[in-house]
């Protein structure tokens, strides 16, 4: 393989309130440029998240003590991997013991938002962000 490395998309569902109340995450294994990993992971974001692991919104986010998280605070983060840190390290404790692989400190990531609408269904709006850490 070329330049192989384990790359992440990264989800975050909210409402039209903008309340942020969930995380979605998926790990591959990407080859090749970084350009090649992101355009990967910009073809999986607009599907995978329906089958990405779930997971909630960290305590240390939480709106007055609410499992959830505005929007704007999340809009706001200097580093928004520090709402995914956990997430992350539970796909690195997933992994199976054979994978010579490890998630980077630095993981080239892909994150879509997805709006979910009154009934609950979810639709992404790919923004194609690109974070290197």
């Amino acid at each position: 393989m070329d330049n192989p490395e384990i790359i992440l998309n990264l989800w975050f569902v909210y409402d039209k309130m903008g309340i942020i109340y969930s995380l979605r995450a998926r790990a591959y294994l990407g080859q090749g440029s970084d350009a090649q990993k992101m355009k990967l992971l910009e073809s999986f974001a607009l599907t995978d998240y329906l089958v990405a692991r779930a997971f909630p919104v960290p305590a240390r986010f939480h709106y007055h003590n609410m499992p959830v998280c505005l929007k704007p605070v999340y809009d706001a983060l200097e580093n928004r991997m520090e709402m995914y840190e956990d997430a992350i390290a539970t796909l690195q404790a997933d992994l199976p013991s054979q994978t010579p692989y490890d998630i980077p400190d630095r993981p080239l990531v892909c994150i879509t938002p997805l709006l979910a609408d009154d009934d609950g269904t979810i639709t992404p709006h790919f923004t194609g962000e690109e974070l290197l850490g």
